[in-house]
């Protein structure tokens, strides 16, 4: 039997998450692997490999971990990324889920990631991004973000399968677009900011997100060093060693 979704209010999301993640480090720790180092750049040119340079649509789901291949060579982190994306255990993943995620946390100003939102849910064709597209992309985010952050006081994500509401969307569409179809790419994050608690959400939860990333990043550098003067001190005591017994 699958798992169904828990259709959640904007309050219980606010309260859960918003101020409230985890310090230094806040994502699945494998989304921390596949994803170190991305910025905006990356992340675009990433889509670009799955879409064939936009020849064909971005992938609505992977089936396996090896579908992904075309995001990573860190076949154990995809793996784990899966697994956990695929929390309903039906053997295949919502790649806009993952994909909305990926924007939040790769590093760029706010301003560039809701431009970036727009280029990739929005139509290919035109200079615009609709009410429909958006609703879309707040229905992805917030089913991915409670697949990967970690809150306060815990040590993996626990709120799996959650979405938010159609209610709560619908207003904040009607915040944002104000009656109107659609708005431009361009015009998005000013748009976005007219709807002041969905903004201040996001833009927490993506700058701890990218403060996530970076800390992570930060870790591992710090323990490749360790483990290069580690390398480097042996070295040496083998070194005298080796001279000791000669003499």
């Amino acid at each position: 039997m699958y798992q169904k979704f828990e259709t959640t209010p904007f309050s219980s999301f606010r309260q859960q998450y918003f101020n409230n993640l985890r310090e230094q480090s806040c994502l699945l720790p494998a989304l921390e692997e596949l994803c170190g180092g991305w910025t905006q750049e990356t992340l675009k040119s990433i889509l670009q490999k799955l879409t064939k340079k936009n020849q064909a649509p971005l992938p609505l789901f992977f089936d396996s971990s090896q579908a992904m291949d075309s995001i990573s060579n860190k076949k154990q982190a995809l793996a784990t990324v899966f697994q956990q994306f695929d929390s309903r255990g039906i053997g295949r993943i919502d790649a806009t889920e993952l994909f909305s995620v990926m924007l939040l946390l790769s590093t760029g100003e706010i301003s560039q990631i809701f431009y970036n939102i727009a280029v990739i849910f929005g139509s290919d064709k035109t200079h615009h991004i609709t009410s429909d597209e958006f609703f879309f992309f707040i229905d992805c985010l917030f089913r991915g973000i409670s697949k990967v952050l970690i809150c306060k006081g815990e040590n993996k994500p626990s709120n799996l399968n959650k979405r938010l509401n159609d209610q709560d969307i619908n207003k904040f569409i009607q915040q944002i677009f104000k009656g109107q179809q659609k708005v431009n790419k361009d015009e998005l994050y000013a748009s976005v900011k007219q709807s002041q608690q969905l903004f201040e959400f996001i833009e927490y939860i993506s700058t701890s997100m990218q403060a996530s990333m970076e800390y992570t990043r930060q870790q591992s550098l710090l323990m490749m060093k360790i483990t290069m003067e580690v390398k480097k001190l042996m070295a040496q005591m083998l070194s005298q060693i080796d001279g000791t017994a000669k003499k």
